[in-house]
């Protein structure tokens, strides 16, 4: 008999772990379906135009040429010892140029990661855009279960899994790293609004540390979303805390964020101090910001009119910044009043009021999105031209990372604001036998609260999927396909100095890696790896080694152990003096005092962090 209770006392157990799990992986489970079909699709519409019909292959997008070259070769420094690699010892025609130190490494190492498991950068492509994608929905889904239920969670994510900004990035610009940046807006007002709300010390210390590593890995991934995701959410997230009077812990937030950039010292650091020794002012000339403003067609910079490349491309991101707008002003001014209406009616009802905690939330992502969406027109342009350093950004219309996110929101906001209505009996959707719903209001259009902002949601997925089809996807549909281009390079990252063509460099012959510069004697190579090339010289005379590598801060040079001058010949190439004699000469890229400052306060940060958690762990224990 005791046995028999022991037993339906485990099986009730056992079934009611699966009921509360079941939910769970039923979400997982949609949110791997959805970014597969979102991500997947892309590998397969292009094709080898010169042989013809009829697709499966991933197609050429903007800056898949520098991606490709720029993942392989950060692999190849890790390959070879280096934790943070910083030098491309193969773009350029071989001269190299510090690359992967001033672009954002984040992504790269994701990459890497992919290789070293399938050794194949076809799969690597496949695996970093599903995971990136999955990131985001993952992180946009536990943001939103934070006021909302599972359904409308679901729908936050949908919509922004498909929202055509975020797949105009894979699937046409090919930017990986804006692509990552994806996941951490959810992520880093996750942690911020957890520290608005936290009481307890385990609390405060573990979304103290959330914050402060979601921003830091913004920064590692993609800084100038991250500058934008400050200047947008940044004013609207303060006057937010003012509101519900939580303004001191604005000052702890502060700290995470000062915090999370010192965890991307390694990399960020660096990258300012050292900027002025690289071509960084190209960027700004070729792509200014203030010329890049949607609708835009007085510029004279970017090709807007006619059917050019651009010119479409340039037109299909103005269409998406419309959508974007009528997603945040139309439906939110419409159902602004039913969602009042509708948590104000059954809010006492509810325990949990998700319904309530949703829409406090509603005008920080309505606002948020709005100002995102007027930064990208001309009319800012006055205020833009007073946010310092705003050309960060590159593209003004970069932000529609942002309004992408501000729709998903408002999109699963909508959705809560039906399913609340629904899970506490759905009085409110239809009148009451009086002709009053359960407000109070009369007349047949009583339920028109609770079902505009069904209808809202609804028509936010369906016009993110229509517009991520037609100007997303069919415009790649039967695309070229992708081919490596080793002699693609980034200008914007050369040496300063350094001939931006390497014609000049080569000569008619080419050059070798290293030579005498008499041409007599012997060089012999024994090793040649991106950041150290150690070589054994021999000679009769004194003599010039010149080196195919463009000089920059770091190279260090030695001559049987004993530091030496490095000189630069007329294009800007290493050269070392050498006396007769056989000689082993080492040339390494060593970290410069701000590169040493960056990388100590990295490790110093991370230790800090994990420390913290530990601190965190220990008061759960007790």
């Amino acid at each position: 008999m005791i046995g028999a209770i022991a037993v339906n006392s485990d099986n009730t157990n056992a079934r009611s772990r699966l009921n509360r799990r079941l939910p769970v992986l039923l979400a997982l489970l949609a949110l791997i379906g959805m970014t597969a079909v979102a991500t997947l699709p892309f590998f397969v519409i292009g094709e080898d135009q010169k042989v013809g019909c009829c697709g499966g292959e991933m197609p050429v997008t903007h800056d898949s040429w520098m991606h490709f070259n720029q993942m392989r070769a950060f692999y190849r420094g890790l390959e070879s010892g280096r934790i943070y690699p910083r030098w491309d010892d193969e773009t350029h025609g071989g001269y190299g140029a510090p690359t992967l130190g001033f672009y954002p490494p984040g992504v790269y190492y994701v990459t890497s990661l992919f290789y070293f498991l399938t050794r194949d950068w076809s799969k690597v492509w496949i695996g970093f855009y599903w995971l990136a994608s999955f990131g985001s929905a993952v992180a946009i889904y536990f943001y939103a279960r934070r006021t909302m239920s599972r359904g409308a969670s679901l729908m936050a994510a949908a919509v922004y899994v498909f929202a055509p900004y975020h797949l105009i990035n894979q699937y046409q610009r090919g930017a990986m790293a804006e692509f990552l940046s994806f996941v951490w807006t959810p992520l880093v007002l996750l942690f911020a609004e957890r520290l608005l709300a936290e009481t307890s010390r385990r609390g405060l210390l573990m979304s103290f540390t959330g914050l402060a590593a979601s921003f830091g890995a913004f920064l590692w991934s993609h800084p100038p979303t991250a500058y934008q995701f400050l200047l947008v959410f940044g004013p609207c997230f303060v006057v937010w805390a003012i509101k519900i009077k939580r303004w001191r812990r604005l000052l702890i937030i502060g700290c995470a964020l000062a915090f999370g950039s010192m965890i991307a010292a390694a990399y960020f650091y660096p990258a300012i101090a050292e900027q002025s020794l690289i071509n960084y002012d190209d960027v700004e000339r070729a792509w200014p910001y203030h010329s890049s403003y949607v609708y835009d067609f007085e510029q004279k910079v970017y090709e807007r009119i006619g059917d050019s490349f651009f010119a479409r491309f340039f037109t299909r991101l103005d269409r998406i910044w419309a959508f974007n707008v009528i997603a945040i002003v139309l439906p939110v001014s419409a159902f602004m009043y039913g969602t009042y209406r509708s948590y104000r009616t059954y809010k006492s009802h509810s325990v949990h009021n998700h319904g309530a905690a949703s829409s406090n939330r509603v005008w920080l992502w309505a606002s948020a999105g709005l100002i995102a969406c007027f930064l990208m027109t001309k009319y800012s342009e006055p205020i833009g031209r007073l946010i310092p350093k705003i050309e960060i950004g590159v593209f003004s219309w970069r932000m529609m990372t942002l309004t992408s996110f501000a729709v998903a929101m408002l999109a699963g906001a909508c959705f809560e604001v039906w399913s609340a209505g629904r899970r506490r009996g759905g009085p409110a959707c239809l009148p009451a036998n009086d002709g009053t719903d359960a407000s109070g209001s009369r007349g047949r259009h009583a339920g028109l609260p609770l079902l505009l902002p069904i209808l809202a949601s609804m028509t936010i997925l369906a016009g993110a999927l229509a517009m991520s089809a037609w100007h997303v996807a069919w415009p790649m549909w039967r695309g070229q396909s992708f081919e490596p281009n080793p002699k693609h390079y980034n200008i914007a990252t050369l040496p300063r100095g350094v001939p931006r063509e390497t014609t000049p460099l080569e000569g008619s012959n080419g050059m070798d890696l290293a030579r005498l510069v008499s041409g007599n004697g012997r060089v012999t190579i024994e090793r040649w790896a991106p950041e150290l090339r150690v070589l054994r010289v021999e000679m009769e005379k004194p003599d010039q080694l010149q080196f195919r590598t463009s000089n920059f801060a770091g190279w260090t040079a030695t001559v049987d152990g004993r530091l030496v001058e490095i000189k630069e010949d007329e294009f800007k190439n290493i050269v070392v003096d050498l006396p007769a004699g056989e000689r082993t000469v080492a040339l390494e890229l060593r970290s410069t005092p701000i590169r040493r400052a960056g990388n100590l306060v990295t490790v110093i940060s991370m230790a800090l962090l994990f420390s913290i958690i530990g601190a965190a762990i220990r008061f759960k224990a007790a």
